[in-house]
């Protein structure tokens, strides 16, 4: 038996990711966001109207998409509670989200720089895909970003035979219905697995 039900939000477990991108005066700044589709080196992610990211996207930033693992999800919550913008929303004031211009520090987080695009990787994350924007799509509260992957960055302990990730080593943070989680055990492999 199920029951139809209106969810405040879908959110059925999507990996969380740090978007990294820069303003026009070279401010660069990190945003939590989990809704991201990858295929070949094409990453379309979803960010809210009116965040500095989006700013930052509207301007022209390109971006590092960063995936965290499971054992930062307490500094992915930090840069949550916090915007690079220099006024708060109706919802941000409801949230008790703070101003900081320097959400890294705050976060506990640290850069390293990239090789093909402006803004910082954020060397805690084990997998970096610096990427360069493509186009930007108004979807009403939020808008969709294209990027094309230019650089892809894993951690050597987290590849193995023929550098592909091997995913018993590999536990991504999860937002699950707005909770952290990461993957268990392995179920098995889909057929193009490696390919």
């Amino acid at each position: 038996m199920k029951n139809r039900s209106k969810l405040n939000s879908f959110y059925y477990g999507f990996p969380v990711f740090l978007v990294t991108t820069q303003d026009n005066e070279g401010n660069d700044n990190i945003s939590a966001a989990s809704s991201s589709i990858s295929l070949g080196e094409k990453i379309i992610i979803g960010i809210s109207k009116g965040s500095k990211t989006w700013h930052n996207f509207i301007a022209g930033s390109d971006a590092v998409i960063n995936i965290p693992d499971h054992t930062l999800w307490e500094n992915v919550e930090q840069i949550g509670r916090l915007t690079g913008g220099d006024t708060l929303t109706e919802n941000q004031i409801k949230w008790g989200t703070e101003i900081s211009h320097d959400k890294f520090t705050r976060a506990g987080l640290h850069t390293e720089a990239s090789v093909d695009v402006a803004p910082p990787r954020v060397a805690e994350c084990p997998i970096q895909a610096e990427c360069r924007l493509v186009s930007t799509s108004d979807k009403g509260k939020f808008m969709l970003v294209e990027l094309d992957i230019v650089n892809l960055w894993v951690e050597n302990t987290l590849l193995g035979e023929n550098d592909i990730v091997d995913s018993s080593k590999w536990k991504p943070l999860i937002f699950n219905f707005r909770e952290y989680t990461t993957v268990g055990e392995t179920l098995g492999f889909n057929v193009k697995y490696g390919n």
